[in-house]
């Protein structure tokens, strides 16, 4: 490409998926680890369904040479994850990845979603960079989310460690809601409130969960990790938790990932009480459902190294030093 050669960038459409795919191929080989990315036909019907909005930029000749995407986990997700993100090694330092977030911003504001957030890598602090540039701040750091065997060509992989993410979010549009947090997450959480400009009134509260839990698991094979989704925080929440840990237990799953709805007011009782089962602090996304925010909590099975977690910014590395202290903490209670 040289450098006064047009690119088109707009919304992906099925005939473009083929292209899609090979443009994968160029960037990660087979190690991308969303596996759905390769499969033709899945990927047409979550794009059919609006499950996934991706944006493409193509070359003069049609090549895709860039792609992002907002991606919903379901009816309930109002805040969709901006991710997969990626561009054609062979036309980085062109600023592709910057004009197709812009694209998926606009798309995000046609669409007037409230917010979305970002997972963004730490091998390298390229991803953390666009959303600060769009205007999103850090929340949380997720541990242990990806093997290590996903190989981004021309950029910095490491191999003996599981790889972390830093989560970001950015507002559209805002709003006031109730949430609550046990007090030692507290000053954490009315600093972010502040940083994000988000209208948050954060209460205490000793309010156990009444009836009976409703709880969803997915297991993600190739990330060797399970997803826990929590949509009512019922008395016998703890009994539900163990019974499932029981079955996930022979699987022998790198980590673990808990939604804990703060809207509801046992969560922050239910937060400090997940610390006896190995669940500890690890993100919180804003509008994450329709009910509203939640705490992602997190437990590993297996080491890290913290100094493989890049951090594009100061409040990165606050936020990625209070995460470990937080696992160091549990760690110890446990």
């Amino acid at each position: 490409m040289t450098d006064n050669a047009p690119l088109e960038i707009r919304q992906l459409q099925i005939e473009d998926i083929p292209h899609l795919i090979e443009c994968i191929q160029r960037c990660y080989g087979d190690s991308y680890p969303i596996k759905v990315m390769y499969d033709k036909e899945k990927l047409a019907d979550i794009i059919s369904a609006k499950q996934m909005l991706s944006i493409i930029a193509k070359n003069d000749v049609g090549q895709i040479i860039g792609h992002c995407a907002l991606t919903f986990e379901g009816a309930h997700n109002s805040s969709p994850e901006a991710g997969r993100m990626l561009v054609d090694p062979a036309y980085r330092g062109h600023h592709i990845s910057e004009e197709i977030a812009k694209k998926r911003l606009s798309l995000a504001k046609e669409l007037k979603l409230i917010g979305f957030w970002a997972a963004c890598v730490t091998n390298h602090p390229y991803s953390q960079d666009e959303m600060i540039a769009l205007g999103g701040n850090e929340t949380g750091a997720l541990l242990s989310v990806a093997p290590p065997d996903v190989v981004m060509q021309g950029l910095q992989n490491f191999s003996d460690s599981r790889r972390s993410v830093i989560t970001f979010y950015l507002p559209l549009e805002r709003n006031i809601k109730t949430i609550y947090v046990p007090q030692q997450h507290a000053q954490l959480i009315k600093i972010l409130c502040r940083d994000i400009a988000l209208d948050r009134e954060i209460l205490d509260s000793e309010v156990l969960g009444s009836g009976k839990s409703v709880v969803a698991v997915d297991i993600h094979e190739i990330n060797h990790s399970a997803n826990i989704e929590i949509h009512h925080i019922g008395g016998d929440l703890l009994d539900v938790l163990s019974h499932e840990l029981s079955k996930l237990e022979p699987l022998n799953l790198a980590a673990l990932f808990l939604n804990l709805p703060i809207n509801q007011a046992a969560a922050a009782k239910t937060c400090s009480q997940l610390e006896s089962i190995g669940f500890f602090w690890g993100a919180w996304i804003p509008n994450y459902s329709i009910q509203g925010d939640i705490f992602r909590l997190q437990k590993l099975n297996m080491p890290i190294n913290p100094e493989e977690i890049i951090c594009a910014r100061a409040q990165g590395e606050a936020i990625k030093k209070y995460v470990l202290s937080e696992w160091d903490r549990v760690s110890q209670k446990n």
